[in-house]
């Protein structure tokens, strides 16, 4: 199975739910949480949300799992043992309010991810060799990048 999530962000992530399309068809169940978005891929299984059980079931049972730039569904996909493909979401086509999934998904080690454009997807899944390994601790980057997270919506919380 192929899983694709947008996450919850409110701004539609059209673009990768699309290119959903050109999975579909080829013998492999195409799995796709589309939040918000417009458009509908044909040929997959599509939902709008998902909870957070659900998700972790899905990319638990995924061959290749292909997500958003966010840092907890990195993070997720990672501790569950998958090399990730991840497709940023980009402020100047309205599909996030800054460009900071860009950035992470330009700070990504070699090796901890492939990081694709949606139109790159269907070579990028056909030629697929990553093996999934077992449950993966946090590297320290990923240990670093989830303390400054934690902080970051403590201080929200205290202040409201």
């Amino acid at each position: 199975m192929i899983l694709v999530t947008v996450g919850t962000h409110h701004q539609p992530f059209d673009r990768l739910v699309a290119a959903a399309t050109t999975l579909a068809g080829a013998g492999e169940e195409v799995v796709v949480q589309r939040g918000c978005s417009t458009v509908s891929p044909t040929g997959c299984t599509v939902v709008d949300q998902v909870d957070p059980a659900q998700l972790e079931r899905w990319m638990d049972q995924a061959r290749i799992v292909i997500l958003h730039g966010g840092t907890s569904s990195f993070l997720q996909a990672r501790a569950l043992g998958h090399v990730p493909v991840v497709v940023p979401r980009r402020a100047c086509l309205g599909e996030h309010v800054d460009d900071h999934q860009v950035e992470f998904a330009a700070s990504i080690a070699p090796g901890e991810a492939v990081v694709a454009e949606p139109e790159d997807l269907a070579s990028v899944v056909a030629g697929w060799s990553a093996a999934r390994g077992a449950p993966r601790p946090p590297t320290p980057f990923a240990e670093r990048l989830g303390a400054l997270v934690q902080g970051l919506v403590r201080a929200r919380r205290e202040r409201t």
